[in-house]
């Protein structure tokens, strides 16, 4: 019998094998810990919605029980508002949730992470528009890619076929929910080209499952997920991954991804080790987004180990000056009073509003 190509994810993630979740309940089967669970990220997104903090941890994770998820979605969509602000990216909030091991993550980037992030963002996108000012095949390619932001990104589970990438209404309990920190796309492509995960200790643990999500999830469509790691609270040890899909011949149907991680500062916050981080175009540029073999293509993204560390340096100057506020600028004039607009009738919560929150 002849053998068949699998896409492989990571290794570690099979240490501990995860086993598909039971059924779910019904919606209507009499439950009372998960509305408990579910009225906490009820709870948390009304806070984020009202720029009321209730929590400084920037990766909050509700594990929940079967049937929690399917029952998450209708009362946010029975709230409008609340709804209208959950599926708006522009927010700074984020999540995720994981089919698998039904686990709902709430986001909050730190400053020093966005700000680490804005930076790594704009010198990929420099170095897009140098090489897109060639005439080949990666200035072709280049010119057409786009760095996209953070979308909400739906991964069909395993047992779904296809998928579109973007789709609110597939059934709940058949996708996983990413909105990774970044994202670069080709616009004719259906999945980012690159997709960038910026995390602290808490969410560096996630990376993996993340990664594999993003790969398996997009059928290997997605060539590059880039996680770049800061510690804070006991080390200033700052790292990079990298995750790229690879078929094996494999007779078993096992899946595995490979990742290799690099240190660009040590424990103590020096400069440590010479590899930068490295994206070649032409795994990116596929034969379905350019005309010749992308073989052919020898050009890269690169960002030195010195640049990364710059990077990180300033990031955390830059928070460390707005907490201690510190940064330059102008007072009110004096003697001036801030005057706020009036809030029309419909802006105000309705009796039904205040009874949700």
């Amino acid at each position: 019998m002849s053998k068949h190509p699998k896409l492989i994810a990571p290794r570690d993630s099979f240490i501990n094998p995860r086993i598909n979740p039971p059924i779910s309940p019904p919606l209507n089967a009499p439950s009372t810990k998960p509305s408990d669970r579910v009225s906490q990220i009820i709870r948390q997104l009304h806070l984020r919605k009202a720029s009321c903090e209730a929590s400084s941890q920037p990766w909050i994770v509700f594990p929940l029980q079967p049937g929690e998820f399917e029952l998450l979605i209708p009362l946010l969509k029975a709230d409008e508002s609340l709804w209208s602000f959950f599926k708006d990216s522009r927010f700074a909030k984020r999540c995720d949730y994981f089919s698998r091991s039904r686990r709902f993550v709430l986001r909050m980037p730190t400053t020093a992470h966005e700000f680490f992030r804005s930076s790594v963002v704009l010198d990929i996108q420099e170095q897009f528009g140098k090489l897109a000012a060639g005439t080949d095949d990666a200035a072709e390619f280049a010119r057409n890619v786009r760095y996209r932001g953070s979308p909400r990104l739906y991964f069909p589970a395993d047992e779904v076929a296809g998928g579109s990438g973007d789709n609110e209404d597939i059934a709940p309990s058949h996708y996983d929910i990413h909105e990774p920190d970044a994202v670069f796309k080709h616009i004719d492509a259906q999945w980012p080209c690159i997709v960038i995960e910026v995390s602290s200790s808490e969410k560096e643990k996630e990376l993996n499952d993340l990664a594999e999500d993003y790969i398996l999830g997009s059928d290997g469509n997605i060539p590059w997920v880039i996680g770049l790691n800061i510690e804070y609270k006991q080390s200033k040890k700052a790292t990079f991954s990298v995750w790229q899909p690879q078929y094996i011949e494999h007779d078993d149907g096992q899946e595995s991804l490979v990742s290799a991680q690099t240190v660009f500062r040590d424990e103590l916050g020096n400069l440590s080790g010479d590899k930068g981080l490295e994206i070649q175009l032409k795994v990116m540029a596929n034969k379905d987004l350019i005309n010749n073999n992308p073989s052919t293509i020898t050009q890269r993204i690169f960002i030195s180990p010195s640049t990364l560390y710059d990077f990180v340096t300033r990031a955390e100057a830059d928070d460390e000056k707005v907490k201690e506020k510190r940064g330059k600028m102008s007072p009110l004039k004096p003697g001036a009073k801030k005057l706020r607009r009036q809030r029309t009738q419909q802006e105000e919560p309705k009796l039904d509003d205040e009874r949700r929150f």
